[in-house]
C-alpha cells in the first residue's frame, strides 16, 4: 500500500475514534443516577423519567423513548436487566457504563385523564353548530371512548376537526378530534355519537281508516323523533291536515306525513262553490265558479258568479272557499 493511502486511512480512523469519544467518553464516565421510583406524564416512559441526566444529556437523549407508560392508577417495573439491555439496544449503552441502577424502577403514570365532559362538550356544541335545528330540538348521546385520552398536563386546547364530505349531522355522526398544545398537536382521537332530532308534529289520536277526511279530533300535536323524516314529509299544526283525506290507514300516535294523505284536488276547475267572505269575524256567503282545481288548504282562482270578477281564496274543503277581507 502506497504511504499516501495509509495516512489517509490513518486519518480516518483518528476522526472516527475522535467522534466516539466526544459522543460517549466523556458521558459515559459521567456516574448517571436512576431513580428507584420515577413518574411518566404522557403515552411513553422516556430516559429523562428514569434518570438524574446533566443539562447537555437531558437535552441529546433524554426523550429517548424507553417503554409505554402503564395506564393512569398503576405501575410498571423495569428491572436493571432490563434497561441495561434496552439502552443498549437503542445504542446508548455508553451511557450505563458507570451509571447507578437500582435492582428495579417502579414507574407510575403522572398524566392526566382527558375528562369525558369536556369532550362531550365539544362534540355537542360542534353538532349543534352544524344543524339547521335549535339545540331545544336535538338530542346528542355522546358515547363513551374506548380508550381514554392521557395528556402530560391540563395546559391544551381540545379542537373537533371538520369531518370530510358530511352534509348531515343525525343519526349515527362520528366526529375526529384533536388536543393541541401551543399549537402542536399532541393526540388525535375518534368519538361517535347519536344525534336526534325531536320535533312537535301532527299525530294520529286514534285509529284512522283509508279515505277517511281527518277532522279536528282525528289528529293532535306531539314531540316525537323526525330523525329519519324529510321535513317536507311533515306538519307542525293541526290545520294543515284537517279537510285532508287519507290514502291509507293509520294508528293512534303514528306521525302523520303526506305519504298518508290523498295529493288530487278536492275541487275540480269549473265547479261552484260556496264563497265565504269574512270580516273581522262577520261572514256573509255567495257563489262562484273555480277558474282552476283546487288543494285543501291552499289558494284557488275563482270567478263571481253575479259580478264576473276573479279572486284567490282559500280552500276549505270540496264545496267550500274562504275570503279574509
Amino acid at each position: 500500500m502506497r504511504p499516501l493511502g495509509r495516512l489517509l486511512i490513518l486519518a480516518a480512523l483518528l476522526i472516527l475514534a475522535f467522534s466516539v469519544s466526544e459522543a460517549w467518553g466523556e458521558e459515559g464516565k459521567t456516574a448517571l443516577q436512576f431513580r428507584s421510583e420515577a413518574a411518566a406524564a404522557g403515552e411513553f416512559i422516556t430516559l429523562n423519567n428514569l434518570a438524574e441526566l446533566p443539562p447537555d444529556l437531558a437535552q441529546k437523549y433524554g426523550q429517548a423513548l424507553i417503554w409505554s407508560a402503564p395506564p393512569p392508577g398503576q405501575f410498571f417495573t423495569l428491572t436493571r436487566e432490563f434497561l441495561t439491555y434496552r439502552l443498549t439496544q437503542m445504542g446508548l449503552g455508553g451511557l450505563v457504563q458507570d451509571a447507578n441502577f437500582p435492582p428495579a424502577i417502579q414507574v407510575r403514570q403522572n398524566g392526566i385523564v382527558l375528562n369525558s365532559e369536556e369532550i362531550a362538550a365539544a362534540y355537542r356544541t360542534y353538532v349543534q353548530q352544524q344543524n339547521p335545528w335549535p339545540a331545544s330540538e336535538l338530542r346528542v348521546q355522546v358515547l363513551p371512548l374506548e380508550e381514554q385520552v392521557l395528556l402530560p398536563d391540563s395546559q391544551f386546547k381540545l379542537e373537533v376537526l371538520p369531518p370530510k364530505g358530511q352534509e348531515r349531522f343525525l343519526g349515527e355522526v362520528a366526529l375526529e378530534m384533536a388536543v393541541l398544545k401551543d399549537g402542536r398537536l399532541l393526540k388525535k382521537f375518534r368519538v361517535n355519537g347519536k344525534v336526534t332530532l325531536e320535533q312537535t308534529v301532527v299525530c294520529a289520536s286514534r285509529p284512522l281508516g283509508p279515505q277517511t277526511v281527518i277532522g279536528p279530533k282525528d289528529v293532535h300535536l306531539s314531540r316525537r323523533d323526525v330523525t329519519n323524516l324529510s321535513q317536507r314529509d311533515i306538519f307542525t299544526t293541526e290545520k294543515q291536515v284537517i279537510g285532508h283525506i287519507l290514502t291509507k290507514g293509520m294508528g293512534p300516535q303514528e306521525i302523520l306525513t303526506s305519504r298518508h294523505l290523498d295529493h288530487k284536488p278536492i275541487i275540480k276547475r269549473g265547479e261552484e262553490v260556496t264563497v265565504v267572505l269574512d270580516q273581522n269575524g262577520l261572514e256573509i256567503s255567495t257563489k262562484g265558479i273555480t277558474r282552476e282545481d283546487g288543494y285543501l288548504g291552499r289558494t284557488v282562482r275563482v270567478r263571481n258568479t253575479k259580478s264576473k270578477k276573479e279572486f284567490q281564496a282559500e280552500v276549505v274543503d270540496a264545496k267550500t272557499v274562504k275570503v279574509t277581507l
